[in-house]
């Protein structure tokens, strides 16, 4: 006897959230490496960041090949 109901497939398409880069502090008395993850509007606006050892900023920008070719291609 066939099934009454026909067997549904789900598709979730794999997508890119959040990017981790890795970014080392530039005061020469810290140097501590700092690991940080980006969602793309984060990574948009990215211009810097916090140290987690000493909390000084940290002025810095991302370069295209550190995103997802993906990201590159898609709408804002």
């Amino acid at each position: 006897m066939p099934d009454p109901k026909p067997k549904r497939r789900f598709y979730f398409p794999r997508a890119v959230l959040v990017v981790g880069i890795e970014r080392r502090c530039a005061f020469s008395d810290c140097g501590a490496g700092n690991h940080l993850s980006l969602t793309k509007s984060e990574a948009i606006e990215y211009r810097g960041f916090d140290c987690a050892e000493c909390g000084r900023w940290n002025d810095d920008s991302l370069i295209l090949n550190e995103l997802p070719d993906s990201w590159n291609s898609e709408s804002n």
